[in-house]
């Protein structure tokens, strides 16, 4: 497992750390590319549950896309 953040923003901008861990592909189950395991928040270097909990299914999508991104260019 691979872990890594980038600096985003959310809602109406804004800034947070999204920090995320990225498994490899698990063929044996089905899962045939790298996908995003486990993605949280932090706000001003504190884990930012009540804000995790305020988001849409479609901002963790694109947080997630994001991170996928990330993970890629490195």
């Amino acid at each position: 497992m691979s872990s890594s953040s980038f600096e985003g923003t959310v809602r109406d901008g804004m800034p947070v750390t999204v920090h995320y861990e990225v498994s490899p592909p698990e063929p044996a189950i089905g899962i045939h590319r790298s996908y995003v395991e486990d993605i949280w928040l932090e706000v001003k270097g504190k884990r930012a549950e009540w804000l995790e909990k305020r988001l849409t299914q479609s901002e963790w999508a694109t947080l997630e896309a994001q991170a996928m991104e990330n993970y890629y260019d490195k």
